[in-house]
């Protein structure tokens, strides 16, 4: 996928439910979740948004050079939509 402006990222749309089917409405929650899910793959900077309308989150993480490197010459173009303020990879749980 790509922010808006291009860049390609690795993304992981989260909602949390519980085992008896009730969904978790917690930013943190997800956010957690989404950080272990991109462990290990991307660069030092990400992306979050959460969207409370459906609780649901989305966690984007720049390609690294090295996963730059391997792209075909025709990159995925799907927009990965609203992408959050980018910031600092989260290291709690990498």
């Amino acid at each position: 996928m790509r922010l808006n402006n291009g860049a390609p990222v690795w993304h992981a749309s989260l909602s949390i439910w519980t085992p008896d089917g009730r969904m978790v409405s917690s930013p943190g929650v997800a956010e957690r979740a989404g950080v272990r899910l991109l462990a290990g793959v991307g660069n030092d900077r990400e992306w979050w948004v959460w969207r409370s309308d459906l609780a649901v989150g989305h966690l984007r993480v720049g390609l690294s050079a090295a996963e730059l490197a391997t792209l075909p010459v025709l990159p995925a173009s799907d927009d990965a939509g609203p992408s959050g303020p980018e910031r600092p990879r989260s290291v709690s749980l990498r």
